[in-house]
């Protein structure tokens, strides 16, 4: 259905009709709110047209525009979202051709990752999946994040992980004989845990895995499948930074940079810059997971995942499906910059008496102590991008994409991370939210044996950066744990 505006005075703002969705609520940091319109309009300003890169070729005679940008400044047509949606922020390369034979069998891309693992079968060649199993990583019973994990039983592991995929395998209702290739992705210490490998060398200094991958094993649940594990770079920048880089198009960027930021327990970055591949790893520990903090929750029904301000009041927004009874990893991040905004909390971090920040209407609370550790995480998050940034140099130029990757950073609101301090201003409008781009990298990979050579030339061609030794890191942490004035 197209809707015919005429505002009721001149430079009407896009949204202020109640049937669009502002994600964001209008503050023209999310991007989200696009619009399809033809009419009299105010003109794009650089910030929406950056906003804009994202959007499919609009229909002929109809431009995108954002809803919290966009004025009407006479008659307008506006083809509303439920009619004709955009496509979300979480771009992805499409899938190369299927390069193998025995059309009619199955594939397998699996992503472990420290909290969720997800399996997606294919069936050749056909590029839509016929299932996608996820599931809560069941290795958290043996620690939260992945220094608790290394120093742990790894044949445990090893069995527990096994025995999860045996079952997400069988809910795809495909016979094992019938998968003919499988590509098995993760960080460093998930594929040692995979392989059954221990990864106890990685815990202690020099940091040295037992393999870094880039080869094929057999895998007594696929019996007839080849199992590829893709190259990791470091012992903390693993087979899922390879596989994110693959699918955001590292491997054919040309002169164009880009910064690829996952943001999880373990904060891993891959940055191309004046033609050269550098990354580094940034301990952050599970807070944004939900971890260590009082109330904190996995982005789950029942889990505040959106907090802003209002009228000078604060509203929050849960995920629906039970009670509301905690907040995930983007609600804590949206709920620091509302109550700095309200100046509940200070430059430093100091909330007001009664030393507690509450969110009305649902019994959600911060307390000092889960403000500190929040800090401590966005501030090794921003001092490693700092970090990423001045080793690029002058040379470097400016970051033309940040990626944000992983089951927390995907949906990160880059204009909340932004006003916490957690990346850069500048960036957060050159921001696109990845996905799971570890698991598009794996189907990528499932499909093209070609591109394996180049995820392992991207991998052999990234230099890590030890941020442990680096003055300028060390340097910027401690900047960095305070909140912009």
């Amino acid at each position: 259905m197209i809707r015919t505006v005429t505002p009721e005075y001149p430079g009407q703002p896009l949204r202020t009709l109640s049937e669009l969705p502002l994600p964001c609520g209008g503050r023209r940091h999310c991007g989200n709110c696009g619009v399809l319109v033809r009419g009299k309009v105010s003109p794009v300003s650089p910030e929406e047209e950056a906003f804009l890169r994202k959007y499919k070729q609009p229909p002929e005679g109809f431009a995108w525009r954002l809803a919290c940008f966009c004025d009407v400044l006479g008659p307008t047509e506006i083809l509303l979202p439920e009619e004709n949606a955009p496509i979300t922020a979480q771009a992805r390369c499409e899938l190369p051709d299927y390069d193998g034979g025995a059309p009619g069998s199955y594939g397998v891309a699996i992503d472990i990752g420290t909290t969720t693992i997800t399996l997606a079968a294919y069936r050749f060649p056909e590029k839509e999946p016929v299932s996608v199993v996820s599931e809560m990583n069941r290795q958290s019973a043996f620690g939260a994040d992945v220094i608790s994990r290394i120093g742990g039983d790894h044949r445990a592991l090893h069995a527990c992980v096994h025995a999860q995929l045996r079952e997400m395998l069988a809910h795809t209702n495909i016979a094992p004989e019938e998968v003919s290739r499988a590509v098995v992705t993760g960080n460093t210490a998930m594929l040692h845990f995979f392989a059954g490998l221990d990864p106890a060398g990685m815990g202690r200094y020099p940091f040295t895995p037992e393999s870094l991958f880039g080869e094929s094993m057999p895998w007594d649940l696929l019996p007839v499948a080849c199992v590829y594990l893709p190259p990791c770079v470091t012992a903390f920048v693993g087979a899922d930074i390879t596989c994110g880089a693959l699918a955001a198009g590292f491997h054919a960027l040309g002169d164009q940079n880009a910064l690829l930021v996952d943001v999880g327990t373990n904060g891993e970055m891959l940055m191309r810059a004046d033609g050269k591949l550098r990354c580094c790893s940034v301990a952050a520990g599970p807070a944004f997971e939900g971890a260590e903090i009082s109330m904190g929750m996995p982005a789950l029904p029942g889990a505040v995942d959106r907090v802003w301000t209002e009228d000078g009041q604060l509203r929050w927004h849960a995920i629906e499906g039970a009670p509301v009874r905690g907040v995930c990893g983007t609600g804590l991040v949206s709920a620091l910059r509302a109550f700095l905004e309200l100046g509940m909390l200070d430059e430093s971090g100091a909330i007001e008496e009664p030393h507690e920040l509450r969110l009305p209407g649902c019994g959600v609370l911060l307390t000092r102590r889960d403000v500190r550790k929040l800090q401590l995480v966005k501030a090794a998050v921003a001092a490693g991008i700092l970090t990423m940034l001045e080793e690029a140099g002058p040379g470097g130029g400016q970051i033309e994409r940040l990626w944000l990757a992983g089951g927390f950073g995907s949906y990160l609101d880059p204009g909340d991370a932004a006003a916490i301090g957690m990346i850069p201003a500048e960036l957060a409008l050159r921001a696109t939210a990845g996905g799971n781009l570890a698991l598009r990298g794996a189907e990528m990979l499932l499909f093209s044996e070609q591109l394996r050579n180049e995820a392992e030339k991207l991998a052999r061609e990234t230099v890590e950066i030890p941020l442990a030794e680096h003055r300028g890191f060390q340097e910027a942490f401690v900047e960095e744990m305070g909140f912009p004035e």
